[in-house]
């Protein structure tokens, strides 16, 4: 087995095992998403809360009771709302509306949230390849150099190419099209 190679003189490696980066990354990711929550004014937060609120079993049995004591509570000759209970309706049909665009909003943030996400794991993809493409071009110059015969490495030169994003995007949407026809 070779040995790594120590780092340069001056850079400390904060990060000895891949737990490490891992946990550093996760950790880099979350204070930044949550910075970008505190960033969003009061109301988008207030938004996000209720939202969240509103889709947990607590909600549920919060309308449950509410509805159900509602019901009886108006059940009596003399009730504030007799059957077939106008008012319970309209506030039914309020918040039904209210909790269409709470969702709706959530739904917005977290797609815009989701896009942001895209395009930094597209921008590391990017980078990813980059780096791929440099080390093969630099195993290549190496097996040239050891003298290894090019029929070992097989596709190994078809790589060495950098990849054009542009193209393999166009190759995506042709291929889609021939599905579609």
């Amino acid at each position: 087995m070779v040995p790594t190679p120590p780092l340069p003189t001056g850079q400390v490696s904060h990060a000895n095992t891949l737990t490490d980066v891992t946990r550093e990354n996760i950790e880099m990711i979350l204070e930044s998403e949550h910075k970008a929550r505190l960033a969003k004014p009061k109301v988008y937060r207030a938004v996000i809360a209720l939202a969240s609120f509103c889709g947990t079993l607590s909600f549920l049995g919060l309308h449950v009771l509410v509805f159900s004591g509602w019901l009886l509570a108006n059940q009596s000759p003399k009730a504030l709302d007799a059957y077939p209970h106008p008012f319970l309706i309209l506030v039914l049909a309020l918040e039904t509306i209210f909790l269409s665009l709470l969702i709706l909003i959530g739904q917005k943030m977290s797609s815009d949230q989701e896009a942001r996400r895209h395009h930094l794991d597209l921008q590391i993809n990017l980078l990813n390849e980059r780096e791929m493409t440099t080390l093969l071009r630099l195993n290549a110059r190496i097996a040239k150099h050891l003298g290894l015969a090019d029929e070992l490495f097989g596709d190994l030169h078809a790589f060495t190419d950098p990849t054009d994003p542009q193209k393999m995007f166009d190759q995506i949407v042709q291929a889609e099209e021939k599905l579609r026809n």
